[in-house]
């Protein structure tokens, strides 16, 4: 009887102390980009005067056909670059090294500004006749 106990009491030493044991493991780095997130270009993508010297066969995307912008943070530099989806057209900010071309370092130059887009647009939409809500004052 008295070993029957000893052994139930052993197990459940071994089982309580095996519990509160510290993992051993070292978590494995998976990369040094991460996902910061995928955003629609906008506007003012496709207007960056660096990337219309971008050379290629015809077939080649330009900026103009990204359909999404993804961004990517590098964990090992902090460095953060934008990325067309088609095109692979890559624009980056980091304070602390200047890998980009200069073109391609933010802030970037611009070949028409977001108000000057949005007055040129304005100016299209009155001359054809339509007004702020988008339809035409046909009577």
């Amino acid at each position: 009887m008295k070993s029957g106990f000893l052994v139930i009491t052993v197990l459940a030493a071994a089982c309580l102390a095996s519990c509160s044991k510290q993992s051993t493991q070292v978590q494995t780095h998976h990369g040094r980009f991460a996902g910061v997130g995928i955003y629609s270009p906008g506007e003012l993508w496709s207007k960056m005067a660096g990337a219309a010297n971008l050379l290629g066969e015809p077939a080649t995307a330009k900026i103009t056909d990204d359909e999404h912008v993804i961004v990517v943070v590098d964990s090992d530099t902090g460095e953060i670059r934008q990325c067309g989806d088609l095109s692979g057209y890559c624009v980056g900010v980091n304070p602390w090294t200047k890998s980009l071309l200069k073109s391609q370092a933010l802030p970037v130059n611009l070949t028409a500004h977001a108000a000057e887009t949005r007055a040129a647009a304005g100016s299209l939409q009155a001359s054809r006749g339509q007004g702020a809500a988008g339809g035409s004052h046909e009577p």
